[in-house]
């Protein structure tokens, strides 16, 4: 029987999946800018202006410490990405390459894609291969999702009450799915230790890692989590009476809408996740809004900047590298 038939079939799944995500992702997006038109309609241009003034600079000090907190816990991603592809490359390339691929990531969206060209143009030139960038890109992502999946857990498990305002479901239902995502964490850890070997995929034996670094993982996925959440909460004003650990809740679950999305950046997602879930009174939401635009300031533009001003300047170096090494001024034709 010939087989010559069936490869439209994987292709036309994949061209579906695609369109069902891209689907999603709009519509999800015109619903963030929904909830955030309501919102927004009940303040004016002044009133955002006064809350931004209103921060103080220890707020703002604060927020770039967690922030520059969260991004030193993204170089312990990279740089144990790098020792499981079994790789060498100095810790100072690591951080830089790292703050570079994040900045930019984070803010533009499609993570995965965008992080896995950026690594490759930056890896590239230390005769790193694409199959090392791809294991670099997984092992990147799962650390984050490991770290979603164990903080929310915990999250659940704790502190459910921002949930159970918003979504009316109980507490105990919220708890019971805490429970299994920390119970599928610790089978997790424990399959690791006692069945730590490589495993066939698509007829490549690909290598898992160790129950040891799954939980160097764990950690460095929560330190990370915390320390955006910690950013968050200390812009938040403080008559909204939310505790750190009820931040926290409502951060994960507006990064985890966020990454349901696809939306670049979370983008107005993750905004009108935060809103909902804080359901802030009519004369406190210009506070909130304003708390909300310095975040992404912060933790989005700010880095951006930096990320795509330090991307500029190792591309110029590469490149003025390269000029002098074929014994001619960059940008003059030899002879």
């Amino acid at each position: 029987m010939s087989g010559g038939k069936r490869g439209p079939g994987p292709a036309r799944a994949g061209i579906l999946r695609s369109a069902l995500s891209l689907l999603t992702g709009l519509a999800m997006f015109g619903v963030a800018l929904w909830v955030l038109h309501r919102w927004a309609a009940r303040i004016s241009m002044e009133d955002l202006a006064a809350e931004l003034e209103r921060l103080s600079l220890p707020q703002v000090g604060l927020a770039l410490l967690f922030t520059a907190l969260s991004f030193v816990a993204l170089v312990g991603y990279e740089h144990y990405a790098v020792r499981f592809v079994e790789r060498r490359l100095s810790l100072r390339l690591v951080a830089l390459f790292s703050f570079i691929t994040q900045a930019v990531a984070h803010a533009v969206g499609f993570a995965i894609f965008v992080g896995a060209t950026l690594r490759y143009k930056l890896y590239a030139p230390h005769h790193f291969g694409i199959v090392d960038i791809a294991k670099i890109q997984v092992f990147f992502s799962t650390t984050f999702g490991l770290g979603v999946f164990t903080l929310a857990g915990g999250v659940l498990l704790l502190e459910p009450g921002a949930l159970v305002e918003a979504t009316g479901l109980p507490a105990s239902a919220w708890r019971a799915i805490g429970t299994l995502l920390l119970a599928g964490i610790a089978l997790l850890l424990v399959w690791g230790s006692l069945f730590h070997r490589p495993v066939r995929i698509a007829g490549r034996l690909i290598v898992l890692p160790s129950a040891g670094v799954t939980l160097i993982q764990i950690i460095l996925g929560i330190l990370d989590l915390v320390a955006v959440a910690a950013a968050l909460h200390v812009l938040l004003p403080d008559f909204l009476g939310l505790s750190y650990a009820e931040t926290l809740g409502v951060f994960v679950a507006a990064i985890a809408v966020g990454l349901v999305s696809h939306v670049p950046g979370s983008l107005g997602v993750f905004e009108s996740a935060v809103l909902l879930l804080v359901a802030p009174a009519e004369e406190q939401v210009a506070a909130v809004i304003g708390a909300l635009i310095a975040f992404r300031a912060i933790y989005y533009m700010l880095p951006l900047a930096c990320g795509a001003l330090l991307f500029g300047l190792v591309e110029l170096r590469r490149w003025s590298g390269s000029g002098r090494s074929q014994g001619r001024v960059p940008g003059r034709p030899a002879g």
